[in-house]
């Protein structure tokens, strides 16, 4: 597929097969990838594996309110913030 109507037929023909993007199931992926990497980053700030359940719990929240839509801003940057309030507070709770 050299040319701009090759390449046009090839993407007609897997909408055609598959169907077209669905927004909601591309939304849910953007969200459990954000998920995922929200973890990792507890995992990788703090070296414990499983995260606490209360920082579990906050990240688990705040994932159903952006997948559900109640929440639409960018997860990565949403959950990012989540991880870093959820461990903060946390730690702060732990020292008390």
């Amino acid at each position: 597929m050299s040319t701009a109507d090759d390449r046009t037929r090839a993407h007609a023909l897997v909408d055609d097969l598959l169907g077209q993007p669905d927004q909601a199931a591309d939304r849910s992926v953007a969200v459990l990838h954000a998920h995922a990497a929200a973890l990792a980053w507890i995992r990788d700030t703090t070296g414990l594996y499983p995260a606490s359940p209360g920082i579990v719990a906050e990240l688990n929240s705040v994932a159903g309110r952006l997948r559900t839509g109640i929440d639409d801003r960018d997860p990565v940057a949403v959950l990012g913030q989540a991880a870093v309030d959820a461990l903060a507070a946390h730690r702060a709770s732990a020292a008390a």
